[in-house]
C-alpha cells in the first residue's frame, strides 16, 4: 500500500467500455444520421474499428500511468496519458470506503473500491475499478482506521449480526413499492417504440386497438390494466430480489458492515458517527403484516442510487426496539407520540379531497367511463384521515421523533446534536387556528435532508424549536 501500484489489467476493459459508452451517448444521433446516408455508410464501418483500436491503446497507456499509494496521512493517485496529474486525499476527508463486485469482476476474483469524501457530491471522488479482494480489504481498513492497519477481530466476538431470510426476502419483494417505478419504465420503453421501429407504426396500432377495446366490453380494458400492473409487479419483484439477496448486516465496534446483492455483490461500510438520523418506514402493504424497513440518513453517499440508505430492509416491528438498541443505540428510544390537535384534521382532508374531486368532475365530463373517477374523493378522504391520525411528534432524552404519512407511514428519529436547523412556519389558513408547521434540516451526503410535520400547535412547535436550538448555542 505504501509503494506505487497499479490496478488489475481488467481495469483496461473497464476504462475502455466506460469511454466508449460516454462517446456513444454523445455521438449516437450523428451515427444514426450517417448510417442513413449511403455516401457516409461505408466510412462508418472503417472508422468504428479504428476508433475501437485507438481507445484500447489509450486504455492500456492510461492503465500504465495510473498508480495509487499511501504516503503519510494521504491517499495519493497519479494518472494521465498526455499530462500527468496528481491527487492527494487526506484521510480526514474520507467519509467511507465501499467495495462492490460485478459479475465480470467476480469471475477474476476482483472488486471495485469507491472512496467517498466530504463534499464529494453524488459520485465517489475516487474509484479503483479492479483490485484483488485481499488488497481492497487491506486498503479499506487502512483508510478507515486513519492510516493504521487494524487487527481482525475474532469471529463472533463483540459483533452483532442480522441476516435477511429467504422468507423475508420474498415478502420484501412481493410488497415492494417499486411497482410505480416499473410502470414508469414500461411506459418510457413504449414511448420510444416509434423511434426504434418507425416502419411498424406501433402507436398507430396501439391507438386503433385501444379504440376497439373502448368500443368493446369494459372487462377487456380492466384485463389490459391488470396485465400491465402484473408485469410491473413481476419486474419490481425480481429487481428487489436481485438487489437485496444475501443481505447480511454485521456491527463491529463503531461501524456497520452490510453485504448484499445477487449478481453484483456489494460490501457497504457505515460508520456509526456518520449516521445523522434513522427512518422507520411502514409501507401500505407491509403495515398490516407488522413489518418495517429501517433506513439511515448518513453523511456519506452509501451505495448507488440511495440503495445503501437501507439499514435493514424488512424487520418485524416488535423486534425494532431490540434492533436499534444493538445496532444503533444512539437512536434507541420508545416510539411514543403526541397526536395533532383535532382542528388540524380539516387540512389533511381538504388538501387531498379537493384535487381528487376536480379530477373526478373533469373525468365524468370528458371520458366515457369518467364517473368511475368519483371513487377518488372517497379514497382521498380515507387517506387524509389516515395521514391525520398517524401524524405525531415527541421530544425525549434530547431526541426528536416525527411521524407522518404520504402513502406509507414514516417515523424519523433525530438526536439534537444531529440537527442542522429548525424552522416554524404558518400559512394564512393556519393563523386563525393557531397551527404551524415544523421543518427540521439534517446533514446528508451533498444536500440537507428535511423532515416536516404540519398542523402542530404553535406553542408546542415554538417550544420544541427553542428547546432543541438552545443546545446549539
Amino acid at each position: 500500500m505504501y509503494k506505487p501500484q497499479r490496478i488489475h489489467p481488467l481495469g483496461i476493459l473497464s476504462f475502455t467500455v466506460r469511454t466508449l459508452y460516454s462517446m456513444g451517448q454523445a455521438l449516437l444521433p450523428l451515427l444514426i444520421i450517417a448510417i442513413a446516408q449511403p455516401t457516409f455508410r461505408k466510412w462508418i464501418f472503417v472508422a468504428i474499428p479504428l476508433l475501437l483500436a485507438f481507445f484500447i491503446a489509450y486504455g492500456i497507456l492510461y492503465w500504465l500511468r495510473y498508480v495509487f499509494y499511501i504516503s503519510g496521512q494521504e491517499l495519493r493517485v497519479e494518472y494521465g496519458v498526455m499530462v500527468k496529474k496528481k491527487r492527494y486525499i487526506p484521510f480526514e476527508r474520507i467519509q467511507s470506503v465501499q467495495i462492490t463486485a460485478g459479475i465480470l469482476q467476480r469471475l477474476f476474483g476482483l472488486v471495485k473500491v469507491e472512496v467517498e469524501t466530504a463534499g464529494g457530491g453524488k459520485e465517489a471522488e475516487f474509484v479503483l475499478a479492479a483490485l484483488p479482494r485481499k488488497t481492497a480489504l487491506e486498503l479499506q481498513k487502512i483508510l478507515q482506521a486513519g492510516g493504521k492497519l487494524l487487527e481482525e477481530a475474532p469471529d463472533g466476538k463483540d459483533s452483532i449480526e442480522y441476516k435477511l431470510s429467504i422468507r423475508s426476502l420474498l415478502l420484501l419483494a412481493s410488497t415492494s413499492n417499486g411497482i410505480g417505478v416499473a410502470i414508469s419504465a414500461i411506459l418510457v420503453v413504449l414511448s420510444q417504440l416509434d423511434d426504434f421501429l418507425p416502419q411498424m407504426n406501433v402507436w398507430v396500432k396501439i391507438g386503433s386497438y385501444a379504440e376497439h377495446l373502448a368500443a368493446a366490453r369494459v372487462s377487456l380494458i380492466i384485463l389490459a390494466v391488470f396485465l400491465l400492473i402484473l408485469l410491473a409487479w413481476l419486474l419490481s419483484l425480481f429487481g428487489t430480489i436481485i438487489r437485496f439477496s444475501g443481505f447480511h448486516l454485521r456491527r463491529e465496534g463503531d461501524s456497520i458492515k452490510i453485504n448484499r446483492g445477487l449478481f453484483e455483490k456489494q460490501q457497504l461500510n457505515i460508520p456509526l458517527k456518520r449516521i445523522q438520523a434513522v427512518k422507520v418506514v411502514e409501507g401500505l402493504l407491509r403495515q398490516p403484516l407488522g413489518v418495517v424497513s429501517v433506513q439511515v440518513v448518513s453523511i456519506s453517499n452509501i451505495g448507488a442510487k440511495g440503495e445503501g440508505k437501507v439499514l435493514f430492509p424488512l424487520l418485524p416491528k416488535a423486534e425494532l426496539p431490540e434492533f436499534l438498541e444493538k445496532v444503533a443505540p444512539e437512536f434507541s428510544v420508545p416510539l411514543e407520540f403526541q397526536s395533532l390537535p383535532l382542528r388540524a384534521k380539516r387540512r389533511y382532508l381538504l388538501i387531498i379531497i379537493i384535487p381528487a374531486l376536480i379530477i373526478a368532475i373533469l373525468g365524468s365530463v370528458f371520458l366515457p367511463w369518467g364517473y368511475v373517477a368519483f371513487i377518488l374523493p372517497l379514497l382521498g378522504a380515507w387517506l387524509g384521515n389516515k395521514q391525520y391520525h398517524d401524524a405525531g411528534y415527541q421530544l425525549q432524552d434530547n431526541i426528536l421523533l416525527l411521524r407522518s404519512r404520504k402513502l406509507g407511514k414514516e417515523t424519523i428519529i433525530i438526536p439534537r446534536r444531529r440537527i442542522q436547523s429548525l424552522h416554524v412556519s404558518q400559512n394564512p389558513f393556519q393563523l386563525h387556528s393557531n397551527l404551524s408547521n415544523l421543518k427540521v434540516a439534517i446533514a446528508s451526503s451533498n444536500v440537507a435532508v428535511t423532515a416536516q410535520l404540519k398542523g402542530m400547535e404553535k406553542e408546542i412547535s415554538d417550544c420544541i424549536m427553542n428547546g432543541l436550538m438552545s443546545g446549539h448555542e
